[in-house]
C-alpha cells in the first residue's frame, strides 16, 4: 500500500510540474523577464507560488523548481518526429481512413468503367461473335450443297472457307463482311430468271464502245434485264470489264458479237418491239445463266 500511495503522489507531482509548465507558457511575458539569469528562478518561484495560493492550490517548492526546470530543458514540449520511412508509415497508418477511402472510389470508378465497357461494347461484341459464328456454321454447308454448278460450288465453298476462318481469328469485320458475301451468293445460286434484251420506248436494247485497248476497234454490247417468272426484275451485281467495279443494277450491257448486235438492232428498227428477247436462262444451284446468243459475258454497268 505504502508503494501504491508513493505512485499516485509522484504522478501527482508530475501532472502539478506539467500544470507549472503550461501556467508558465501563458505567462510568456513573465517567463522572458525572470528567467534569463539563475538567480531570478527564486523570484520566478515565488510569483508561481502566489498564482497558486490564489487559485487555492498548494504546491512545493521543489514541485515548482522542477516545473521552471522543465520549461527550460523543453521537456513537455511537443517536437514533430524526424522525417524517414517510420515516420512516413506512422502518417500514412494514422491517415489510413483517408487513403482507403480514396483507393475505395478509385476502384469503384474503375469498376463502373470496365462494367460500362462490357455493357456496352464488350458484351454486345461477344454477342455479335457469337450470332455470326452460328449463322456462318448454319448457313455454310447449306450453300454449297445447293450449288449444283462446278464453279458455282468452288466459289461457295472458297467464300464458306473464307467465313470460317474469320470467325476463328476473331475478326469481326472480317467475318460480318464473309457472312454477308455467303448470304449473297447463295441468294442468287437460289434464283430462277429469264435474261432478256430490254425492249421499251425510249430505252436503248444495244450500244456500241470503242475499248480503251483498241480506239480503232467497236465492242458490241445488248442492254438486258434479268426477270423472273411473275414478271419481277431483279437488281444483281455486275462487274465492269471497262474499270473491274462491280454495281448493282437492274440493267447492262452484254458483250455480243457484231452480227447479233446487229441482228436485235433490225428486229427492234421493224416495230419499236424485239420480238425474241431472250438471250439466256438462270437455273437454280448455278451463277452462271445458260446462253442463247454468243457472248463473252463480259459487261459494262454504264453507257
Amino acid at each position: 500500500m505504502p508503494e501504491q500511495n508513493g505512485s499516485k503522489q509522484d504522478f501527482s507531482e508530475v501532472l502539478l510540474a506539467m500544470d507549472v509548465v503550461d501556467t508558465l507558457r501563458h505567462e510568456r511575458a513573465l517567463v522572458e523577464r525572470e528567467l534569463r539569469s539563475e538567480e531570478s528562478e527564486k523570484a520566478l518561484i515565488e510569483k508561481l507560488r502566489k498564482i497558486y495560493a490564489g487559485q487555492g492550490i498548494e504546491v512545493s517548492d521543489d514541485t515548482l523548481l522542477e516545473g521552471v526546470r522543465a520549461l527550460r530543458e523543453e521537456r513537455f514540449t511537443y517536437r514533430p518526429p524526424e522525417p524517414g520511412l517510420k515516420t512516413m508509415l506512422a502518417r500514412l497508418y494514422v491517415r489510413r481512413g483517408r487513403w482507403v477511402k480514396r483507393i475505395g472510389i478509385v476502384l469503384l470508378l474503375i469498376l463502373a468503367l470496365w462494367g460500362g465497357y462490357h455493357f456496352l461494347y464488350a458484351g454486345p461484341s461477344e454477342r455479335d461473335k457469337a450470332r455470326i459464328s452460328k449463322e456462318v456454321g448454319e448457313l455454310g454447308p447449306d450453300v454449297v450443297k445447293d450449288a449444283i454448278e462446278p464453279g458455282a460450288r468452288v466459289k461457295a465453298e472458297a467464300i464458306y472457307t473464307q467465313a470460317l476462318s474469320a470467325v476463328r481469328s476473331g475478326d469481326s469485320d472480317a467475318a460480318r463482311d464473309a457472312l454477308e458475301a455467303l448470304k449473297g451468293i447463295h441468294s442468287l445460286i437460289l434464283m430462277e430468271f429469264t435474261l432478256q434484251v430490254v425492249s421499251r420506248p425510249g430505252t436503248p436494247s444495244g450500244v456500241w464502245r470503242h475499248p480503251v485497248d483498241n480506239p480503232a476497234g467497236r465492242n458490241y454490247y445488248l442492254i438486258v434485264e434479268a426477270v423472273t417468272v411473275d414478271g419481277k426484275r431483279l437488281a444483281l451485281p455486275v462487274t465492269s470489264e471497262e474499270d473491274g467495279k462491280v454495281a448493282v443494277v437492274k440493267e447492262w450491257g452484254l458483250r455480243v458479237p457484231a452480227e447479233i448486235y446487229e441482228q436485235i438492232r433490225r428486229d427492234k428498227a421493224e416495230d419499236g418491239i424485239v420480238d425474241r428477247p431472250k438471250v439466256g436462262t438462270k437455273k437454280r444451284g448455278f451463277i452462271t445463266p445458260e446462253y442463247v446468243v454468243p457472248t463473252s459475258g463480259g459487261a459494262i454497268t454504264q453507257w
